[in-house]
């Protein structure tokens, strides 16, 4: 009978020993009561886009730090703007397409970063105007009708404006004559124009997403929790400065006093120097408004923190406050961050929008005309790359020195370090001669 009570507390201690050694995210308790869970996240998102979106929008103009977030990526991404480089093999065919391209898409380029980090996504229609000339334009991410979503059958969808056939590939996209909210705006049917005239520019979190979601989803509710608590300590600062006496008068002698009477109470105005020798049993005392700024400063740099985290900002960059901060845990965090940003570059900027809106805009001027090749000439002008903005210098010294000595030890090549300036090597060998040239001229005169 005893042995029978042992093999059972032994059951029920394995039992316990495996529940508690086993996965902790899924497992139950009061612990996870309440914790956030995403069990359909295409679903999730096009629920939360809306919502996101415009609180979102709210930060970034009401805010500093939601106004920080979205410059600092636009500065990142888009920088001093991208430079496109033709591989034509005519010299001067490749520079007409470059500056004509670059006058397209620069002025561009930092209002779709924008909206790509504030919206989450960001859409460029390409059309024909009645002159015959090429136009970009911006669509507002709800121009883009989010409520269209139907079953097209065999296989064909259409999901938040977007539409798909059975292979899922973006046939089409169904976007309202105007902006939801516009001037004069007129409700009417969304229009839909072919894939290959839309650019949608976002980057997906979850497979199978068809919308973009807001950069900022992660940090708003910390950030208007933030944003209040700063405005709580600024009252409270503004309530520190003034000082308040209490004076406790227990014979109804005002304590010596003089001062004017409004309603039973005696105002009395502070002096400097002055001193006062109370009756007895009478004193004063003073309010101390201020306690607590130093905790609470401290406390607002984490949350400071963790905004920054939670964008992808390093928390310099975020708040502009160095006071912490050296030459090397600089260097760290630029690191990282420049890795990430040249990343969303080559993905989003490079990928989604500058290569396939340079393959449709080659398309549409030989279709106009303007391009008369045949088929093995037109891949010349169908060739392409861009040169992304560079990045300024941390040790500009130190750095020169390196990528010099990396050049003679063959681990670079000098392209790839004018590259990573921004600059192309062609460009700056055509400036390298000219400035030899005029050496050369002044040097016979």
């Amino acid at each position: 009978m005893a042995s029978r009570h042992v093999l059972r507390a032994a059951k029920r201690g394995l039992s316990r020993l495996f529940s508690r050694s086993g996965i902790e995210a899924a497992g139950g308790g009061r612990r996870w009561d309440g914790a956030s869970v995403l069990t359909a996240p295409q679903t999730a998102t096009l629920a939360a886009r809306g919502p996101a979106q415009a609180r979102a929008a709210g930060q970034y103009i009401n805010t500093p730090f939601g106004q920080k977030i979205v410059e600092a990526w636009v500065s990142a991404l888009a920088g001093k703007g991208w430079q496109a480089r033709s591989q034509h093999p005519d010299t001067a065919t490749a520079r007409s397409l470059n500056e004509t391209f670059e006058s397209l898409v620069t002025p561009l380029l930092p209002l779709l970063v924008r909206a790509l980090v504030r919206d989450g996504e960001s859409f460029l229609r390409i059309q024909i105007t009645a002159t015959g000339a090429i136009r970009l334009r911006p669509i507002p991410a709800e121009q883009v009708d989010p409520s269209l979503s139907r079953d097209l059958g065999n296989g064909s969808r259409i999901v938040a404006g977007i539409e798909f056939d059975a292979d899922d590939e973006v046939t089409a996209y169904h976007i309202l004559p105007e902006a939801p909210g516009a001037p004069f705006v007129t409700y009417k049917d969304a229009v839909r124009v072919s894939a290959r005239d839309v650019l949608h520019i976002f980057d997906p979190l979850f497979p199978g997403q068809a919308r973009g979601l807001s950069w900022l989803s992660p940090v708003l509710l910390k950030m208007r929790d933030r944003d209040e608590a700063s405005d709580a300590l600024l009252m409270q600062l503004k309530t520190a400065s003034l000082i308040t006496g209490f004076v406790r008068d227990l014979d109804g002698s005002l304590a010596g006093f003089d001062g004017s009477t409004e309603g039973g109470a005696l105002n009395v105005a502070l002096e400097p120097g002055a001193m006062r020798i109370l009756p007895q049993g009478a004193d004063v005392t003073f309010s101390t408004p201020g306690q607590g700024m130093t905790q609470a400063s401290e406390f607002l740099r984490t949350q400071d923190r963790e905004i920054a985290a939670g964008v992808g900002l390093t928390f310099e960059a975020l708040t502009g406050d160095l006071t912490q901060t050296n030459y090397s845990s600089a260097r760290v965090g630029l690191l990282d961050f420049r890795r990430r940003a040249e990343m969303l570059q080559r993905q989003l900027i490079e990928g989604q929008f500058l290569r396939p809106c340079w393959q449709r805009w080659i398309e549409l001027r030989a279709l106009a005309g303007e391009i008369d090749a045949g088929d093995a000439e037109f891949a010349d002008f169908r060739s392409v790359r861009f040169v992304p903005p560079g990045w300024q210098w941390v040790d500009p010294k130190n750095e020169v020195e390196a990528d010099a000595r990396a050049i003679e030890a063959g681990l670079k090549s000098r392209e790839e370090v004018v590259a990573g300036r921004g600059r192309d090597i062609d460009d700056l060998n055509d400036e390298i001669a000219r400035d030899v040239a005029r050496g050369d001229g002044s040097a016979a005169a």
